[in-house]
Order: structure tokens, then sequence, then C-alpha cells
């Protein structure tokens, strides 16, 4: 039997809770929904963009955004029973990745 995850509702997030969140998972990100819910998602990791990568080799690009926000959804407002809600907030997700720019110098 698989354990289930207890996410922190909207209520029980304090400013100690996301600073806890920021010391484990580095960046921490709010999304806020215009229809009021508001969602905690942490920047999701290498593997966990590999492993959704599938979804955009198929052409799924919303269900892409959808595996990586449930991943990295830390607590907040459950919007995943709302289509429309879930994929407002999901599709917020390629947000969440920092990046870090290169160049090449030809020698």
């Amino acid at each position: 039997m698989q354990a289930t995850t207890k996410y922190l509702t909207i209520d029980e997030i304090t400013p100690e809770v996301i600073a806890e969140w920021k010391e484990k998972y580095g960046s921490v990100y709010k999304i806020p929904i215009e229809t009021g819910e508001v969602c905690y998602v942490r920047t999701p990791k290498i593997k966990e963009i590999e492993a959704a990568q599938v979804n955009l080799n198929q052409g799924k690009f919303l269900t892409y955004n959808i595996v990586l926000f449930k991943t990295c959804f830390l607590g907040g407002d459950d919007v995943t029973s709302h289509e429309r809600k879930l994929m407002a907030a999901s599709s917020m997700m390629m947000n969440t990745i920092e990046t870090i720019t290169a160049t090449v110098e030809k020698l």
C-alpha cells in the first residue's frame, strides 16, 4: 500500500513553512489563480523534467505541465479536480525552471 502525502492547506502555510521549503528545495514559487486559489510549488529536478518529457515527445504539452505541477506541488489550494484551474496553475511550471545562460567562443 502506497503512503499518501499530506500537503499543507493554504491556512497552514506560514513564512516559517516557506523558509523550510526553501531550505529543503531551493526555489519555491507561489501561483495565485484569478479565481482566488493559491498553489505553492518547487522547481522541478532534471530527472523529473526528463521523466515528464515523454509527454512532449507525444505532443501532450498540457499533460507535461500537469505532471510537473503535480510532482512539484508543495501545498495550498487543491486544484487537481478542477480542470480549468489545474490548467491555469500547471501552465506556470515552465516559469519555475531557472536557467543560466552560457556562451561559446571559438578559439
